[in-house]
């Protein structure tokens, strides 16, 4: 794998506080192996400069801003890292502009969550095209020719987990009745957690 391209799914794993396998993996140099016993961390001496352009949507709530927070804090610690950081938005069209930005100044990976995976496939199929691995964060793109890696959650097991909750919580009760409040409505997540919820429920016949 391309030197730059390890190192841009690293990070983007890292995004998602896989720091460990991070920091284990960064260095350019390949692991030397230690005598059993030896408790010796692995070379991490900084290797090949890279830049890493980061775009995600406005972090209005905690997990969008521990993952802001955490690329941030992570990219500091390896002085051959340089972080772009887009200002986050959840207007498609602005995103887009930030992320074709990045791909102008030829960043050498890009980690993009996008506001919309779909909406944002047109760009990042532009990057990949230029040469630029991209790393999709959490809401997946349409084509998976536009990312060379995608991370992300069980989104439908997240649904299918919350919903055999309540269905436990309520199988005692009689005509119970459930109402989903559910994300937003265009999102492949969102239809896949709501599906999960869904499907766990159908387990419990006296809950509407």
């Amino acid at each position: 794998m391309p030197e730059t391209s390890r190192r841009g799914l690293l990070f983007g794993t890292a995004a998602v506080s896989a720091g460990a396998l991070l920091t284990a993996c960064t260095s350019n140099e390949p692991k030397k192996t230690e005598p059993a016993g030896n408790s010796a961390p692995a070379d991490d001496k900084p290797g090949k400069a890279v830049t890493i352009g980061f775009a995600g949507p406005q972090a209005d709530h905690g997990w969008l801003n521990a993952i802001n927070v955490n690329a941030k804090s992570r990219a500091e610690t390896y002085s051959d890292v340089t972080l772009e950081i887009t200002e986050g938005s959840n207007d498609t069209a602005a995103q887009i502009g930030q992320v074709k930005t990045l791909i102008n100044k030829k960043v050498d990976v890009l980690v993009v969550l996008p506001a919309d995976g779909k909406a944002l496939t047109q760009v990042g199929l532009e990057a990949m095209r230029a040469g630029i691995p991209v790393v999709n964060l959490d809401r997946i793109f349409a084509s998976p020719q536009a990312y060379r890696c995608w991370v992300g959650g069980d989104n439908y097991g997240m649904g299918l987990n919350a919903g055999h909750y309540i269905g436990e919580q309520l199988k005692d009760k009689a005509n119970a009745k459930v109402v989903e409040l559910a994300g937003i409505d265009n999102l492949e997540l969102t239809k896949q957690r709501s599906q999960g919820f869904a499907d766990a429920l159908k387990n419990y016949s006296n809950i509407k």
